[in-house]
């Protein structure tokens, strides 16, 4: 079947672009490798024409040298060089100075540049190349080529042209990944903007590393996101966050916080209302949705919204218009939605809560925060940056947390993540700052008042372990507060009265740690610990 046969009409093929787009970007926390990203996007591109040849080019604008991502697929050209200068009269030196794709019909044509008599060579007659560009940056080229020239080849082209975004995208968030991964900080990764204190991240943990490498992915395209994470995780610092490094950085960020709006006032809260439109309403009134046009509306609690205020809401996501109350006439916005919510939304549609068809318009792009408690590497940079945040806020001398007492943070289960985290800090500095000095009884202490806001966690549900030597490990110490937790459940994993409810675990995370640290639960059935 020829390609002409597989592509669809215009309008479906720019359909098909976003969702592939939409599905490359859900499956960017998966793809580890080159090799995978490639090999995914080769599968992705066979769904909706033929081509004989894809790679992709990395362009360093320090050097202006062009290195191979990784190998090929497909044909194979033995004779390229895998890193050379990007010179203007290459057809990817060419993309990278005009910022738009190049076709090439015949390169026979076009042995001008060195470049394209291996591509004859091996067989292949037709060639197009599109920028791929992340924050306005040209950080590679896409390469499809074609042995013979599709008679939809223009067609293909305004596909190809329209996922470009999304690959550049996922480019980026690989890239960051390994940057990443070779011990880089956040601040350091490529291809982000400079960031502003209170949009800062601080994570050393590999399943933050990934989250954080999506979020740069999900960030620059234009499409709504779902933010999902239990209380305390950071959601609407997230969703700011995501503005700062989208391509509306420049506009309105507007928050709207969900529960505190009464059913009788929703739609003049979004929409804004005429003068005189009810009782009260002495002046024109601009809503939510007109303050954020070009811009981020930012959704909290999203969930707390409902049945009929989720309809009304998904009238204006759908068609992009909305009336002001009180008048007839139609206003267009362009605006991005960010929602958030802490409720597992799947359930909430199964029990009625949520309307189907709402979930799903939110939910193309969805982002879940990992919890604090599993992720607690990331406690000590957590720590530190509030210790050192509220000591500037409340005027006192800088401390350091010791060891031993990071250690003894990171055995709280946290159910209130990094705001439960800063509280108690905050509380420690408040009682105890001046001194500049820090025991273990102090945290506990802070810790048993913390507990009064999140009565599940309270301390005296599993005691501290005790106070480790300076060279314990962070591993030896959980190794033994799940030991102890084991040997008071009688080895008893899951239940009310099962150890991964007295560290604040599931089931299957405390699983996973015990098979890491080699604890073996039957040995406390034994009244060992």
């Amino acid at each position: 079947m020829d390609s002409a046969t597989n592509m669809r009409t215009h309008s479906s093929r720019m359909i098909g672009a976003q969702a592939m787009g939409r599905e490359l970007v859900s499956s960017l926390g998966k793809v580890s490798s080159r090799n995978l990203f490639l090999q995914n996007l080769s599968r992705l591109f066979r769904q909706q024409f033929s081509f004989d040849r894809l790679c992709i080019n990395l362009y360093d604008p320090n050097s202006e040298l062009l290195s191979y991502f990784t190998a090929a697929e497909g044909a194979v050209i033995n004779s390229l060089s895998p890193i050379r200068k990007a010179e203007k009269t290459t057809v990817a030196g060419h993309v990278i100075e005009s910022r738009k794709p190049v076709v090439i019909t015949d390169v026979s044509q076009h042995f001008v540049e060195s470049m394209l008599h291996p591509m004859a060579e091996a067989g292949l007659t037709t060639t197009m190349a599109f920028p791929l560009i992340l924050n306005d940056k040209i950080i590679g080229t896409l390469h499809c080529s074609f042995r013979k020239k599709p008679e939809n080849l223009y067609e293909i082209m305004e596909f190809l042209l329209e996922l470009s975004p999304y690959v550049a995208a996922g480019l980026g968030a690989l890239l960051a990944m390994e940057h990443l991964e070779q011990g880089a900080s956040l601040n350091q990764v490529p291809y982000t903007g400079e960031t502003g204190e209170s949009e800062t991240f601080f994570f050393e943990s590999q399943s933050m590393r990934r989250f954080m490498a999506r979020v740069h992915a999900v960030a620059v395209l234009d499409i709504p996101v779902l933010i999902l994470g239990e209380t305390g995780t950071g959601k609407s610092r997230l969703a700011h966050y995501i503005h700062c490094r989208s391509q509306r950085r420049e506009k309105q960020f507007v928050k709207v916080n969900c529960p505190a709006m009464a059913s009788t006032l929703f739609e003049s809260e979004l929409f804004g209302h005429a003068k005189g439109a009810f009782t009260g309403a002495a002046t024109k009134r601009v809503g939510r949705f007109e303050l954020a046009h070009q811009g981020t509306l930012f959704l909290d609690e999203i969930a707390e919204l409902n049945q009929e205020m989720q309809s009304k809401l998904l009238h204006v996501l759908d068609d992009s218009c909305f009336e002001r109350v009180g008048e007839s006439v139609s206003f267009s916005v362009d605006a991005r939605i960010i929602a958030a919510t802490n409720v597992k939304m799947r359930e909430a549609v199964t029990q009625g809560k949520v309307r189907s068809d709402f979930y799903y318009r939110l939910s193309s792009c969805t982002l879940e925060i990992p919890p604090l408690r599993d992720r607690i590497e990331d406690i000590p940079a957590l720590s530190s940056y509030f210790v050192s945040q509220l000591c500037s806020q409340y005027s006192l001398p800088q401390i350091q947390l010791s060891q031993d007492l990071l250690h003894q943070l990171q055995t709280h289960c946290w159910p209130g993540n990094a705001r439960e985290l800063r509280n108690v800090i905050s509380t420690l500095l408040i009682k105890h700052g001046l001194s500049g000095k820090l025991s273990r009884q102090d945290v506990q202490d802070a810790l048993r008042t913390d507990a009064l806001a999140y009565p599940q966690a309270s301390p005296e549900s599993l005691p501290a372990p005790p106070m480790p030597p300076s060279s314990c490990s962070l591993e030896e110490v959980e190794r033994q507060h799940i030991k102890e937790a084991l040997f008071r459940s009688g080895g008893v994993i899951s239940g009310p009265k099962g150890a991964a409810k007295m560290l604040g675990l599931s089931r299957s995370t405390l699983q996973r740690r015990m098979l890491k640290l080699g604890i073996d639960a039957s040995a406390s059935k034994n009244g060992a610990r």
